[in-house]
Protein backbone atom coordinates (compact mmCIF):
# COMPACT_ATOMS: atom_id res chain seq x y z
CA UNK A 1 0.00 0.00 0.00
CA UNK A 2 1.75 3.18 -1.15
CA UNK A 3 0.92 6.52 -2.00
CA UNK A 4 -0.05 7.10 -6.02
CA UNK A 5 -0.47 10.68 -7.47
CA UNK A 6 -3.40 11.27 -9.98
CA UNK A 7 -3.71 14.64 -11.91
CA UNK A 8 -7.44 15.41 -10.74
CA UNK A 9 -7.67 18.32 -14.05
CA UNK A 10 -6.95 15.37 -16.04
CA UNK A 11 -10.57 13.65 -15.92
CA UNK A 12 -11.70 11.04 -18.39
CA UNK A 13 -13.83 12.60 -21.09
CA UNK A 14 -16.54 9.81 -20.36
CA UNK A 15 -16.98 10.74 -16.59
CA UNK A 16 -18.42 14.10 -17.91
CA UNK A 17 -20.71 12.98 -20.87
CA UNK A 18 -24.17 13.82 -20.96
CA UNK A 19 -24.77 9.91 -20.50
CA UNK A 20 -23.03 10.18 -17.06
CA UNK A 21 -24.41 13.31 -16.14
CA UNK A 22 -27.94 11.26 -16.49
CA UNK A 23 -27.07 8.20 -14.63
CA UNK A 24 -25.40 10.34 -11.54
CA UNK A 25 -28.99 12.99 -11.53
CA UNK A 26 -30.72 9.52 -11.77
CA UNK A 27 -29.08 8.14 -8.74
CA UNK A 28 -29.36 11.90 -7.25
CA UNK A 29 -33.01 11.76 -7.97
CA UNK A 30 -33.71 8.59 -6.40
CA UNK A 31 -30.92 8.98 -3.49
CA UNK A 32 -29.93 5.50 -4.41
CA UNK A 33 -26.97 3.60 -7.05
CA UNK A 34 -29.11 1.85 -9.39
CA UNK A 35 -27.60 -1.97 -9.47
CA UNK A 36 -28.15 -2.24 -13.47
CA UNK A 37 -25.52 -2.79 -16.49
CA UNK A 38 -26.29 0.97 -18.01
CA UNK A 39 -25.02 2.45 -14.75
CA UNK A 40 -22.16 0.37 -14.14
CA UNK A 41 -20.84 0.61 -17.53
CA UNK A 42 -20.35 4.56 -17.54
CA UNK A 43 -17.84 4.10 -14.79
CA UNK A 44 -15.88 1.37 -16.71
CA UNK A 45 -15.54 2.95 -19.84
CA UNK A 46 -12.16 2.33 -21.94
CA UNK A 47 -10.54 5.84 -21.14
CA UNK A 48 -11.31 5.52 -17.43
CA UNK A 49 -9.93 2.32 -17.45
CA UNK A 50 -6.70 2.82 -19.37
CA UNK A 51 -6.36 6.32 -17.15
CA UNK A 52 -6.16 4.37 -14.09
CA UNK A 53 -4.21 1.57 -15.31
CA UNK A 54 -1.28 4.10 -16.37
CA UNK A 55 -2.02 6.18 -13.12
CA UNK A 56 -1.44 3.14 -10.88
CA UNK A 57 0.86 1.28 -13.12
CA UNK A 58 -1.26 -2.02 -13.50
CA UNK A 59 -0.83 -2.50 -9.82
CA UNK A 60 -3.29 -3.20 -7.30
CA UNK A 61 -3.33 0.21 -5.12
CA UNK A 62 -4.29 -1.77 -1.68
CA UNK A 63 -2.38 -4.97 -2.13
CA UNK A 64 0.19 -3.75 -4.62
CA UNK A 65 0.43 -6.53 -6.74
CA UNK A 66 0.50 -6.80 -10.69
CA UNK A 67 -2.77 -7.23 -11.82
CA UNK A 68 -3.93 -8.37 -15.12
CA UNK A 69 -7.31 -7.48 -17.24
CA UNK A 70 -8.64 -11.49 -18.30
CA UNK A 71 -11.54 -12.93 -18.67
CA UNK A 72 -10.16 -16.36 -17.80
CA UNK A 73 -12.18 -17.51 -14.48
CA UNK A 74 -8.81 -19.20 -13.53
CA UNK A 75 -6.97 -15.44 -13.12
CA UNK A 76 -10.38 -14.00 -11.38
CA UNK A 77 -8.09 -13.42 -8.21
CA UNK A 78 -6.09 -11.42 -10.11
CA UNK A 79 -7.96 -9.64 -12.72
CA UNK A 80 -8.95 -5.88 -12.45
CA UNK A 81 -11.86 -3.78 -11.31
CA UNK A 82 -12.06 0.02 -10.52
CA UNK A 83 -12.85 0.40 -7.58
CA UNK A 84 -15.01 3.33 -5.59
CA UNK A 85 -13.08 4.42 -2.31
CA UNK A 86 -15.84 5.44 -1.12
CA UNK A 87 -18.67 2.81 -1.81
CA UNK A 88 -21.38 3.40 -4.90
CA UNK A 89 -24.11 1.91 -2.90
CA UNK A 90 -23.96 4.22 0.11
CA UNK A 91 -22.37 7.24 -1.62
CA UNK A 92 -24.81 7.25 -5.02
CA UNK A 93 -23.47 10.78 -5.89
CA UNK A 94 -20.00 9.93 -6.17
CA UNK A 95 -20.24 6.65 -8.33
CA UNK A 96 -18.73 8.60 -11.38
CA UNK A 97 -16.31 11.18 -9.35
CA UNK A 98 -13.16 11.25 -10.03
CA UNK A 99 -11.21 11.26 -7.21
CA UNK A 100 -13.53 8.02 -6.15
CA UNK A 101 -12.37 5.85 -8.60
CA UNK A 102 -9.29 3.70 -7.94
CA UNK A 103 -7.70 0.44 -9.68
CA UNK A 104 -7.69 -2.67 -7.49
CA UNK A 105 -7.71 -6.11 -7.92
CA UNK A 106 -10.73 -8.70 -7.57
CA UNK A 107 -9.90 -9.87 -4.67
CA UNK A 108 -8.86 -6.80 -2.51
CA UNK A 109 -12.48 -5.16 -4.27
CA UNK A 110 -14.36 -8.17 -2.87
CA UNK A 111 -12.93 -8.11 0.69
CA UNK A 112 -13.50 -4.65 0.77
CA UNK A 113 -17.24 -4.50 -0.46
CA UNK A 114 -19.33 -1.56 1.29
CA UNK A 115 -17.39 -1.13 4.87
CA UNK A 116 -16.52 2.09 5.10
CA UNK A 117 -16.44 3.05 8.56
CA UNK A 118 -16.37 7.01 9.84
CA UNK A 119 -15.75 8.57 12.71
CA UNK A 120 -18.66 11.05 11.96
CA UNK A 121 -21.08 10.81 9.42
CA UNK A 122 -22.08 13.06 6.60
CA UNK A 123 -25.50 13.68 7.67
CA UNK A 124 -28.78 13.45 6.11
CA UNK A 125 -28.00 14.45 2.00
CA UNK A 126 -29.62 17.50 0.79
CA UNK A 127 -29.74 16.98 -3.07
CA UNK A 128 -30.53 20.88 -3.53
CA UNK A 129 -27.33 21.58 -1.70
CA UNK A 130 -25.33 18.85 -3.85
CA UNK A 131 -26.44 20.14 -6.82
CA UNK A 132 -25.66 23.80 -6.16
CA UNK A 133 -22.41 23.73 -4.90
CA UNK A 134 -21.26 20.00 -4.67
CA UNK A 135 -21.50 19.36 -8.11
CA UNK A 136 -18.81 21.79 -9.29
CA UNK A 137 -16.57 19.69 -7.42
CA UNK A 138 -17.56 16.37 -7.96
CA UNK A 139 -14.43 15.33 -9.52
CA UNK A 140 -12.62 16.69 -6.16
CA UNK A 141 -14.43 16.49 -3.14
CA UNK A 142 -12.74 13.67 -1.17
CA UNK A 143 -10.23 15.99 0.74
CA UNK A 144 -13.78 18.13 1.80
CA UNK A 145 -15.49 14.94 2.93
CA UNK A 146 -12.54 13.38 4.39
CA UNK A 147 -11.98 16.16 6.55
CA UNK A 148 -16.11 16.00 7.62
CA UNK A 149 -16.42 11.92 8.28
CA UNK A 150 -12.63 11.46 9.02
CA UNK A 151 -12.73 7.81 7.79
CA UNK A 152 -11.12 4.86 9.27
CA UNK A 153 -10.20 3.81 5.29
CA UNK A 154 -6.81 5.42 3.97
CA UNK A 155 -7.28 7.12 0.99
CA UNK A 156 -4.02 6.03 -0.82
CA UNK A 157 -4.04 9.06 -3.46
CA UNK A 158 -4.29 11.50 -0.60
CA UNK A 159 -2.15 9.61 2.00
CA UNK A 160 1.20 8.17 2.46
CA UNK A 161 1.60 5.17 5.05
CA UNK A 162 4.94 3.93 4.48
CA UNK A 163 6.34 4.44 7.84
CA UNK A 164 3.32 2.82 9.40
CA UNK A 165 3.86 -0.18 8.12
CA UNK A 166 5.71 -3.46 9.67
CA UNK A 167 6.22 -6.87 7.22
CA UNK A 168 8.14 -8.94 9.70
CA UNK A 169 7.83 -12.42 8.22
CA UNK A 170 6.39 -11.00 5.41
CA UNK A 171 3.09 -10.10 7.25
CA UNK A 172 2.27 -6.59 6.64
CA UNK A 173 0.93 -4.69 9.56
CA UNK A 174 0.62 -1.83 11.52
CA UNK A 175 0.06 0.10 15.04
CA UNK A 176 -2.09 2.58 13.61
CA UNK A 177 -5.73 2.55 13.95
CA UNK A 178 -6.88 3.60 10.59
CA UNK A 179 -3.92 1.31 8.65
CA UNK A 180 -5.11 -1.67 10.86
CA UNK A 181 -8.48 -1.15 9.29
CA UNK A 182 -7.30 -0.83 5.66
CA UNK A 183 -5.46 -4.42 6.14
CA UNK A 184 -7.71 -6.16 8.03
CA UNK A 185 -10.80 -4.89 5.80
CA UNK A 186 -9.21 -5.39 2.00
CA UNK A 187 -7.46 -8.80 3.91
CA UNK A 188 -4.19 -7.56 2.66
CA UNK A 189 -2.44 -10.46 5.38
CA UNK A 190 -3.79 -12.49 3.11
CA UNK A 191 -1.83 -16.01 2.80
CA UNK A 192 -0.53 -15.71 -1.08
CA UNK A 193 0.36 -12.42 0.04
CA UNK A 194 2.19 -12.64 2.92
CA UNK A 195 3.99 -16.19 1.01
CA UNK A 196 5.30 -13.37 -1.50
CA UNK A 197 6.42 -10.72 0.20
CA UNK A 198 8.15 -13.66 2.72
CA UNK A 199 10.13 -14.72 -0.25
CA UNK A 200 11.07 -10.89 -1.42
CA UNK A 201 12.25 -10.47 2.20
CA UNK A 202 14.10 -13.92 2.42
CA UNK A 203 16.37 -13.50 -0.58
CA UNK A 204 17.40 -10.08 0.39
CA UNK A 205 18.32 -11.19 3.97
CA UNK A 206 19.75 -14.12 2.75
CA UNK A 207 22.33 -12.51 -0.41
CA UNK A 208 23.46 -9.81 2.28
CA UNK A 209 23.95 -12.00 5.05
CA UNK A 210 26.12 -13.94 2.45
CA UNK A 211 28.52 -10.91 2.20
CA UNK A 212 27.99 -10.17 5.37
CA UNK A 213 29.34 -13.59 6.88
CA UNK A 214 32.41 -12.93 4.26
CA UNK A 215 33.02 -9.52 5.91
CA UNK A 216 32.17 -7.78 2.52
CA UNK A 217 29.52 -5.32 1.77
CA UNK A 218 25.58 -5.88 0.85
CA UNK A 219 25.90 -2.16 -0.75
CA UNK A 220 25.25 -3.64 -3.93
CA UNK A 221 22.12 -5.12 -3.01
CA UNK A 222 20.77 -2.37 -0.91
CA UNK A 223 21.19 -0.24 -4.07
CA UNK A 224 19.42 -3.01 -6.57
CA UNK A 225 16.66 -2.93 -3.30
CA UNK A 226 16.86 0.78 -3.47
CA UNK A 227 16.66 1.16 -7.73
CA UNK A 228 13.74 -1.28 -7.70
CA UNK A 229 11.84 0.43 -4.89
CA UNK A 230 12.18 3.96 -6.88
CA UNK A 231 10.77 1.89 -9.93
CA UNK A 232 6.87 2.57 -9.77
CA UNK A 233 6.03 -0.40 -11.51
CA UNK A 234 7.73 -2.30 -9.23
CA UNK A 235 5.15 -4.63 -6.90
CA UNK A 236 5.22 -4.75 -2.98
CA UNK A 237 7.51 -1.06 -2.90
CA UNK A 238 6.05 -0.44 0.64
CA UNK A 239 7.47 -3.47 1.44
CA UNK A 240 11.10 -2.69 0.19
CA UNK A 241 11.18 0.58 1.35
CA UNK A 242 10.49 -1.23 5.09
CA UNK A 243 13.79 -3.87 4.09
CA UNK A 244 15.51 -0.64 3.59
CA UNK A 245 14.81 1.01 6.32
CA UNK A 246 15.55 -1.93 8.51
CA UNK A 247 18.09 -3.62 7.13
CA UNK A 248 21.12 -3.17 9.66
CA UNK A 249 18.35 -5.28 11.84
CA UNK A 250 17.56 -7.59 9.66
CA UNK A 251 20.83 -8.46 8.64
CA UNK A 252 23.65 -7.45 11.33
CA UNK A 253 21.76 -8.11 13.60
CA UNK A 254 19.93 -11.50 13.67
Amino acid sequence: MIRVRKNLDDIPLTLNERKTETRRNSCIRDTKYHQKKEFHQRYKQKDIKESLQKIYNHKCVFCEQEITECINNELEDCSSTVEHYRPKSIYYWLAYSWDNLLWCCHRCNQNKENSFDVIKKLGSFDKKTFLNKDKNRIHNSSKVYNRIEKPFMIHPELESVLNKLTFGNGIIDSTDSRVKYTIDTCKLDRADLNEKRLAILESFVDEAKKKNRLTKSYKDILDKLKKDFMNEKSEFRALKYWILMNHKFLVEEN
